[in-house]
């Protein structure tokens, strides 16, 4: 299997994106009730075109998502223990010191799928990410971000919760 292919989620990500895509089902239930009816008009007007077009855009749209998150879930591995308690892995809390701003900041380490879903989420592919993964409290860090350098000191990490 691919790395594309694999998603490791948290429990309460896995979660989320199963209510979403049940969510989705529904909306393309709707915008197909709501395409038959208006195909059932034989007296159609340039409104109801309009119409159409939006009603067909929300319903690739669903389809597109129902098909993404299908493939996603299908693929995901969800992680409710702690891998390796001494290291920092997806689906922690981390709490770091920004060494330049001189504050605390906390980052929720999760697949990219989740990061909708959590204020504060960082990718595991970001480069912040990258850079978290495998450290251990007590490390720094220094991470090329679009704005330059940050530099972290790791001072807790806690698993998240599902």
């Amino acid at each position: 299997m691919a790395a594309e292919d694999h998603f490791t989620l948290t429990r309460r990500g896995y979660e989320r994106l199963q209510a979403e895509l049940v969510q989705f089902k529904s909306e393309q239930a709707h915008w197909r009730d709501e395409m038959q009816q208006l195909y059932t008009d034989v007296d159609r007007n340039n409104d109801e075109e309009a119409a159409d077009f939006d009603l067909r855009t929300r319903k690739e749209f669903a389809d597109q998502r129902i098909g993404h998150l299908t493939y996603v879930l299908e693929r995901a591995e969800v992680t409710d223990d702690d891998p390796n308690p001494k290291q920092i892995d997806p689906g922690e809390r981390v709490t770091v010191w920004d060494l330049e701003a001189r504050e605390e900041r906390t980052f929720e380490l999760v697949n990219g799928e989740e990061t909708k879903y959590a204020e504060g989420a960082v990718s595991t592919d970001s480069p912040v990410g990258k850079a978290l993964i495998g450290r251990s409290i007590g490390d720094t860090i220094q991470v090329d971000i679009p704005d330059g350098w940050v530099r972290y000191c790791i001072r807790a990490v806690e698993r998240i919760e599902g």
